[in-house]
C-alpha cells in the first residue's frame, strides 16, 4: 500500500478497482483530460476510409499509474490511456463519420498533448505492376550524387543525382501528381544494369507512395500517362498489401537473357559453351560492384544456352537470378568460374545485354 492515499477521480477509482481513494483533482487524468480538446481540432483535408488514434501523454501520468497499480497489486487494471484511445475512437467515429481500424488504418490520428498539436500519420498507398526499359542511359531507382549525397553540387548541377531520371521517378512523378503524396519508394524483382534493356513481359515491381492525399485513382489513365515516356512502358498497374516488397526480394525468380558477345565464334566453341556453361557456377563478388557489395562467393546454376551467330555471336542464357552475365562471359579477372572466357581460354567481353524474361514460376 502506498504511504498516503491517492487522489483519484471517480472514475480512475472505478477502472482501476480503488474505492478508498481521496476524490479530487485526479493524479492520473486530470491534465490528460485537459488536452483531449484537440480531438476536436482533427479535419482531415485528404483521403481516408478508416483510422486509429493515439496519445501522447505530459509526464507522471502513466508513471503514477504504474506505481498505484504496483502498490495495490492490481491485476488486469484498465490502463487509462488504453480507456482513452477507446473513448476517442467512439467520438471521432460519430464526429468524422469514418470507421475506426486499430490494425490497419488509412491514417492514425496522434494526439500530442505536450505540444499541443495533432498529427496525421497517412498509411503509405502501394501499388504493383511489371515494367520494360528500352532505354541503356537510365537505373532502376534514383542515384544520389557521390560527391554531395543528394544536396546539391556543381558536380551533378545541383540536382542531387547521379542521372537525370530513372525509372522510378518516370513512374512515379505522375503518380505523386494524381496522389499528391510525398515522395515514392521503388521495389523491383530484382535490378538490371542502367545499360541492359528489361524486355518481355517485363519486371515486377512495387510502388509505394508516401503520404498520399488521394487514394481513389484511376489506374488506366494513370498507366496511360506514364508509357507516353517511350523509354519505359509498364503493365498491370493496381493496388497490392505492402507485404509483396518482402516476396518480391526474398523471391528466388530464374531470368533468361540475351547476350552480345565482341567476338564471333565457331560452331564449334558455341556448343562447347552450350555444354560446359550449364551447371553450378561459382562466382565471386564482381570487381565493378565490390565496393558497395559484400565480398562473397555465390553459387549460382546455368539451365541452359544457346548459341547463334548474326554479325557477331549471341548467347541466350538462362539461369539463377543474382548471376551477374557480364562477369559470367568475361570471367572478371578469374573471380567467376567456369565462365566463357575461361572454357574458350581467351577473353571475351560481353558488348550488350538484354533481360528478355523474369520467370516466376521457377519450373519455367
Amino acid at each position: 500500500m502506498p504511504e498516503s492515499r491517492p487522489v483519484l477521480c471517480r472514475t480512475c477509482m472505478e477502472r482501476l478497482g480503488i474505492p478508498d481513494a481521496d476524490e479530487g483533482p485526479c493524479e492520473i487524468c486530470e491534465k490528460v483530460r485537459a488536452g483531449l480538446h484537440l480531438a476536436d481540432t482533427i479535419n482531415p483535408d485528404f483521403e481516408y476510409e478508416s483510422f486509429n488514434v493515439g496519445i501522447v501523454m505530459p509526464p507522471g501520468p502513466q508513471e503514477r499509474e504504474g506505481e498505484l497499480v504496483s502498490a495495490y497489486h492490481l491485476r488486469g487494471a484498465r490502463s487509462f490511456k488504453t480507456e482513452m484511445n477507446r473513448e476517442l475512437r467512439e467520438r471521432l467515429e460519430e464526429r468524422l463519420g469514418k470507421r475506426a481500424d486499430v490494425v490497419d488504418p488509412d491514417v492514425v490520428f496522434e494526439i500530442h498533448i505536450p505540444k499541443g498539436r495533432v498529427f496525421y500519420h497517412l498509411k503509405s498507398l502501394t501499388l504493383s505492376g511489371s515494367y520494360n526499359k528500352y532505354d541503356r542511359t537510365i537505373p532502376q531507382t534514383k542515384w544520389h550524387c557521390k560527391a554531395c549525397r543528394g544536396r546539391g553540387c556543381p558536380r551533378c548541377n545541383n540536382t542531387g543525382k547521379m542521372y537525370p531520371t530513372s525509372v522510378e521517378e518516370i513512374v512515379g512523378e505522375p503518380l505523386l501528381a494524381a496522389t499528391k503524396g510525398r515522395e515514392t519508394r521503388f521495389h523491383g524483382a530484382g535490378r538490371e544494369d542502367i545499360d541492359v534493356r528489361m524486355l518481355g513481359d517485363g519486371r515486377p515491381f512495387v510502388i509505394e507512395i508516401l503520404s498520399p492525399k488521394v487514394r481513389t485513382l484511376d489506374y488506366a489513365a494513370l498507366e496511360a500517362a506514364i508509357n507516353e515516356d517511350e523509354r519505359i512502358a509498364i503493365h498491370g498497374l493496381a493496388p497490392c498489401e505492402k507485404s509483396l516488397v518482402e516476396a518480391l526480394k526474398m523471391g528466388a525468380f530464374r531470368k533468361t537473357y540475351n547476350a552480345i558477345l565482341d567476338k564471333t565464334l565457331t560452331i564449334e566453341e558455341i556448343k562447347r559453351i552450350e555444354e560446359e556453361l550449364v551447371g553450378e557456377i561459382d562466382q565471386r563478388t564482381p570487381i565493378r560492384v565490390s565496393h558497395r557489395r559484400s565480398d562473397l562467393i555465390r553459387k549460382r546454376k546455368v539451365y541452359k544456352v544457346i548459341g547463334k551467330n548474326s554479325k557477331t555471336t549471341e548467347l541466350e542464357i538462362y539461369c539463377d537470378g543474382g548471376l551477374y552475365i557480364k562477369e559470367l562471359i568475361s570471367g572478371d579477372e578469374g573471380r567467376t568460374q567456369p565462365s566463357v572466357s575461361q572454357i574458350l581460354n581467351m577473353q571475351v567481353q560481353c558488348k550488350q545485354l538484354d533481360v528478355l524474361a523474369i520467370h516466376k514460376d521457377t519450373d519455367n
